[in-house]
């Protein structure tokens, strides 16, 4: 079947008449539009010069992040636009694994038990970390990759791990290739 009368789509358009007369045509001079710089940082302003914006700098203090898992700000507390580079200065410094720490023991039963430095050693050493100040294991991966809205590891990302008599539950927490863990790991290696 064949269409007659094809029309272009600018033949559904009117166009406007631009002719204005003398009283509604103004001047250049009579409502001057500003001109808007936008800077980073802070510019000292010169006579005559046009108005600017400024976007402040980051907030977060970088150098004063603190290592141990156990006093960190959670990541999802940092401003969006300073998340990556938090997670960069987290990386560059790696985890929290003070091996020369004399760890407390903690009462199971009758048995006391307390964390081992040999785990910083084992197939946990790119991830597992301790908090002096909490006296718990963390996961380094899980706190900065960990997606927002995944269940499960919190334990090993803001509270801290301290059941020492349940190794099995560090051993787990790597979980199977969909775990929220792997997930994380692959994050990282994608960043």
């Amino acid at each position: 079947m064949k269409r007659s009368n094809t029309r272009d789509i600018s033949s559904f358009f009117t166009k406007k008449s631009t002719t204005k007369n003398a009283s509604q045509v103004q001047t250049s001079e009579e409502n001057p539009i500003p001109e808007i710089n936008i800077t980073r940082a802070p510019q000292p302003s010169a006579q005559g010069s046009s108005p600017s914006v400024t976007i402040p700098p980051p907030v977060v203090d970088i150098v004063n992040l603190s290592h141990d898992p156990g006093k960190r700000k959670k990541l999802i507390d940092f401003h969006p636009n300073e998340r990556d580079l938090v997670r960069r200065m987290y990386i560059q410094r790696g985890p929290c694994q003070p091996v020369d720490h004399v760890f407390p023991k903690t009462l199971f039963g009758t048995k006391e038990r307390r964390f081992n430095v040999k785990w910083f050693d084992s197939s946990w050493r790119p991830w597992l970390e301790y908090s002096v100040f909490k006296d718990a294991a963390f996961c380094f991966i899980c706190y900065l990759f960990k997606a927002e809205n995944t269940a499960g590891g919190d334990a090993f990302v803001s509270e801290g791990f301290k059941a020492w008599n349940r190794i099995e539950t560090i051993r787990d927490h790597v979980g199977k290739h969909t775990s929220s863990h792997n997930n994380a790991v692959i994050a990282m290696e994608f960043s």
